[in-house]
Parts: C-alpha cells; structure tokens; sequence
C-alpha cells in the first residue's frame, strides 16, 4: 500500500503540472485556432512544425531525458562526479544538436517537400512551410537543453518544476501571436515557437542552481564515462521513438492529400486527446520509472511485478472513462474550447470527428508509455523497436485502407488500432520474460470483469447525460462543462466504491492524510 501511495502522490505531482501545462496550450491553441482558422496557412505551420518537434521527441523530450535519469542516479551523492556529468553532457548535447539544427535549416526546402507532399505545387504554400521550418528549427536546442534539466531535476525528485515549465513556452508563443501578429503577421507563430523555448529553458535553471550545480562548459566531454553511457542508451532508444513517431508523419502526409484543413483537424483533436494523456498516461509513466529501475537493480522481481501491475491498473482505472466521456461529449467539448474566430461550424465537426477515434486508443497510447518504460528499467530496449516497427507498419497499412472509407477520419481511427496492436504486443512479450508476468496476473480476471462492468455503467450515465444536456445541438458554457466532469467524476467514484476497487480505497486514504495535514 505504501508503495501504491507513493506511486499515486507522485502520479499527482507531475499530473497536476502537466494539467496546469496542458491547459496554457490549450489557449495557446485556441488563440491559433481562433487567428488563423483551420486554413492552408495553419496547415502550413503545423507541418512545419512537425519537422523540429518530431527531433524533439527523438532528441530531448523523448530519449534524452528518459536516457539521463538511470545514469545521473548511479552518481548518488558524489557531488564533483555529477557535477563533471552535468557539465560534459550540456557540452556535448549542445554540440550535436547545434549540427543537427545547420543541418536541418540548410536542407529545410527538401525536408518541406518530402513530408507536405499534399502542397506540391502551391509555390505560396511551400515557400511559406519553407520560412517556418528555418525560423523553428532552432528550438530543438532549446528544448534539448530543457530535457536535460528534466532528466537531472527528476533524479532529484523534483518533477514538478519540468512539468510545469511548459506553460513558459505556451505563453511565449501566445506573447507572439498576440503582440507580434499585426507586424509578422503567419510569421507570429514560427517566432512564438522560438520565444517560448527559451521560456522553458530559463525557468528551469533556478531548482538545478539551488540544488548546488552550474552549466559549465566541458570542451572533454567525450571523455565522461556518463555521458558515454547516456549515449548508448539514447540509440536504441530514439530509434524506438522513431518509428513510432513515423505514425505522427504518415498521419500528416495522407491528411495534406485530404480536404482542407484535415491536418489542422487531426491535430486540434490531438491536442485534446493528449490532455488527459499527458495528465495521467504521462505523470504517471514518469513516476514509475525511477521505482522500477531501483526494484529490478535490487533484483525484487516480485516487487518489481507488482510496482508495474499497479501502473496497469491505473492506466486503466483512469483512461477508461475519460476515453468514453471524450467519445461522448467529443462535440460539445471541441465547440467549446475551439469554435470562435475563424474556426467555424466546419472545422469544429472536422475535429470532433477525428477526436472520436482517437479517444478509442487512449487507453492504449497510455498503457505503451508504460510498458515500453517497464522494458527500458529491464535494460531491454529491443523488444520495444521490434514491437514498434510491426505497429507503424500497421498504422500504415490501415491509414491507406481506412482512408478511402473515411476520409481523415480514417487516420486517427488508424492510430488507435495501431496502439491497441502495440499494448497487445507488449504485453505478450512480458509474459514471456517471466510466467509472474503474464496478463492474467498483472491484471487479474476478477479486476478487470469489475472495471469493464464499472465503465459500462459509466457509459450509459454519460450517454444519458448528454442526451438530455446537449439534445437541441446548443453549446453550454465553460462552467457548465466544469460542473458537468464534477459530476460524472463523483458518479465513477461511487461506482469505484460500489464495486469495490483497490483504487477507490487508496483515493480515499490520501483524501484522509491530505485533509488531517491541512487541518
């Protein structure tokens, strides 16, 4: 139970970060969406966009601050050691990834017109995705440098500064649009990327100075025996996130071949699909990392077991009906956050079509998360490439298949069979590591009877709910929608309690301390 505890304070912390990050993009989204509409020229940006942030999930976010945490951790409290490790590793990085950026700005004209395959022969739309790729591909340096941050302050247990410096670059770049858009006008955007990078980065140095250590410059870097080793794990590593990103692109490269404003949809819907992703699926990903890494060092294979059985089942305690209510009140909620400005009545049933099947896999896309780090603390980094590799294949061959039935609607749809096809995969290769880790023991047949049961009741409420709230077709306001989650938030939790969950007793006891602490 203790551990359990810790697990979920953890998951809270960085959840609670991540939700206060999410929401500034969510107004960062709706002053684009709201500016620019659902338009060739927000079209443009985001495919430009895909080029830099792509890297960013390969080279910092992703890899680089997942490759850090294991080898800082080995340095424990020697002090000079990890300042050396500090030092080489801000060095090198910032070397490797200032090539990767001349590169990238250099050949932006070649990577434009292999992924916007869509705009081939739209000289103004090609020209302009052009600019904004050149203009952006700078914030893969800052944003590499922002995850190494992450990756020291998590060692430290400090997640709450990384997940919360994100707001920095959403009000950055809503700075720009806002102040910059008369004078730059499509430009706004580009730079805005720029600004809120250096936002992110900046706001993070303060925890790191007050935990005793500088960013200096170590010109023998290759020499650190870390930052070797940082290295080597980021390979593998960056090539799994690699294919699984190839999803993101072919998703986009059939989109700009569909009606207009496709993309801007599937990323809209996306957007907000990755809230409680990242909210839940993320944080608690995030939290569970260390603990897992720590147990399978220790060799506590049965704790080890039970620490990512745990993980499992809230996953799916809580993506389940937040899955089924984005599937249900996907209309509602996109008219709600999006449709003003130039986002019109088109645009906003566009995303609110693709946001249903892409809540499908959410509980998927979570569970992967996950998993694929339940292999990382292991030292196995291949099983997840393979598994990934069959996944994107067949991300791609059901894009091409679902597409000719239902139009882009078809890709997201694609993407959550994708990752349903991923977590299967996964699982199935656990099981053969160990019987102790077959899916009938991480989740037993009696727990997973009660929460199926639990969100089908779950699902009529909603469905019931709806039906009376929104049947003439009319929007509600921002603080009936808030009232409406309350309730069907305490409506779930009563079923937790009338079925009977672990879950619903451990929310119950931190309930408890938290209130005897406050009081």
């Amino acid at each position: 139970m203790r551990e359990e505890n810790s697990l979920v304070k953890n998951t809270l912390v960085v959840g609670i970060g991540t939700f206060l990050s999410r929401i500034s993009g969510f107004f960062r989204e709706i002053l684009i969406s709201s500016s620019f509409g659902a338009t060739w020229v927000t079209d443009a940006f985001l495919i430009a966009y895909t080029i830099p942030n792509l890297l960013r999930r390969l080279f910092a976010e992703g890899a680089l601050s997942t490759s850090v945490v294991p080898v800082f951790s080995r340095y424990g409290e020697e002090k000079k050691s990890s300042q050396e490790f500090i030092s080489a590793s801000f060095t090198g990085f910032t070397l490797i990834v200032s090539l990767v950026c001349i590169l990238g700005m250099v050949f932006s004209p070649l990577l434009v017109h292999l992924i916007a395959v869509g705009f081939r022969g739209e000289v103004e739309k090609i020209s302009l995705t052009t600019d904004f790729t050149i203009i952006m591909f700078p914030f893969l340096l800052l944003i590499s440098w922002s995850a190494l941050l992450m990756g020291f302050l998590n060692t430290f247990r400090i997640f709450s500064w990384s997940a919360v410096a994100p707001i920095f670059f959403n009000l950055g770049a809503i700075f720009s649009i806002y102040f910059f858009k008369p004078f730059l006008g499509p430009y706004a955007l580009a730079w805005g990327v720029i600004l809120g990078g250096i936002g992110q980065f900046l706001f993070q140095i303060p925890p790191l100075y007050r935990a005793g250590f500088r960013l200096h410059w170590d010109w023998k870097f290759w020499k650190n025996k870390g930052f070797r080793q940082v290295i080597g794990l980021m390979l593998p590593v960056s090539f799994s996130l690699a294919v699984s990103q190839i999803n993101t692109i072919v998703d986009r490269v059939i989109a700009s071949t569909c009606q207009e404003g496709a993309v801007s949809a599937l990323y809209f819907a996306d957007r907000l699909m990755e809230l409680p992703l990242g909210v839940f699926g993320v944080a608690l990903s995030v939290a569970i990392l260390p603990s897992l890494s720590q147990k399978f060092a220790g060799e506590e294979e049965e704790e080890w077991k039970n620490t990512l059985a745990q993980g499992m089942r809230w996953i799916l305690f809580l993506m389940l009906p937040v899955a089924a209510f984005l599937v249900i009140f996907s209309t509602p909620l996109v008219k709600l956050v999006y449709e003003r400005g130039a986002f019109d009545f088109i645009a906003s049933s566009m995303t609110a079509q693709a946001l249903i099947f892409y809540s499908l896999g959410l509980p998927f896309f979570s569970l992967n998360l996950l998993l694929t780090r339940a292999f990382y603390s292991r030292g196995n980094t291949k099983t997840p490439v393979k598994v990934s590799l069959i996944a994107v294949f067949s991300n791609v061959v059901l894009d091409l298949l679902l597409v000719r039935w239902m139009d882009f609607s078809g890709l997201a749809l694609a993407s959550s069979l994708a990752a349903f096809l991923n977590s299967f995969l996964l699982i199935l290769c656990l099981s053969r590591v160990s019987e102790s880790l077959e899916i009938k023991t991480l989740l037993p047949g009696k727990w997973m009877g009660k929460i199926l049961a639990q969100t089908t009741a779950f699902i009529f409420f909603c469905h019931f709910l709806q039906g009376r709230l929104y049947s003439g077709g009319e929007g509600k306001g921002l603080l009936s929608f808030i009232g409406i989650i309350v309730l069907v938030s305490g409506f779930y939790f009563l079923l937790t309690i009338l079925f009977q969950l672990e879950e619903g007793q451990t929310i119950v006891y931190l309930f408890r301390n938290w209130r005897n602490n406050a009081g």
